[in-house]
C-alpha cells in the first residue's frame, strides 16, 4: 500500500492529503469549475481506493473550505462513491451546512450512504 502525494492540484482546486493512523483524510479548498473534473479526480480516487484496499483505514473528504463546486464535479464523486460502496471501503463526506449551496449539493448525496455507516455524508 503505497502513500498517496500530501497535494493535489488543478487550476483553482487543491486537495491536500493527511493520513492518520485510522484515516486518510481529503481536504479540499478553492473552487472547481472545470467542465471535466473526471480527468484530474478520477486518478486521486483510484490511488484512493487503491490504497485502502484490504485496510481498515477510513476514507474522510472535507469539503468545508471549497468555496464552489460545479454540478460536474459531482460525477466523479458519485462515481467515487459507487465504487467504495462496491470495494466495502468506509467513506465519509463532510460538509458546511452554513454554505447554502453545500447544504443543498450535499444533502442530495445522503442517497448513497449505507444502513451501517460505512458510507456516511455528514455536516462539520
Amino acid at each position: 500500500m503505497s502513500a498517496l502525494p500530501a497535494r493535489f492540484a488543478d487550476r483553482d482546486l487543491a486537495i491536500e492529503v493527511q493520513e492518520s493512523g485510522d484515516e486518510v483524510r481529503l481536504v479540499w479548498s478553492g473552487r472547481s469549475t472545470d467542465r471535466e473534473p473526471g480527468r484530474f479526480l478520477m486518478p486521486i480516487f483510484d490511488q484512493l481506493l487503491e490504497r485502502v484496499r484490504g485496510d481498515p483505514k477510513r476514507i474522510a473528504m472535507d469539503f468545508t473550505k471549497v468555496e464552489y463546486m460545479n454540478s460536474s464535479t459531482f460525477a466523479p464523486l458519485v462515481k467515487m462513491l459507487d465504487s467504495a460502496r462496491r470495494s466495502g471501503a468506509s467513506v465519509v463526506l463532510e460538509y458546511s451546512p452554513s454554505r447554502n449551496w453545500q447544504a443543498l449539493s450535499f444533502s442530495a448525496l445522503r442517497t448513497f450512504e449505507t444502513p451501517d455507516g460505512r458510507i456516511a455524508v455528514r455536516t462539520k
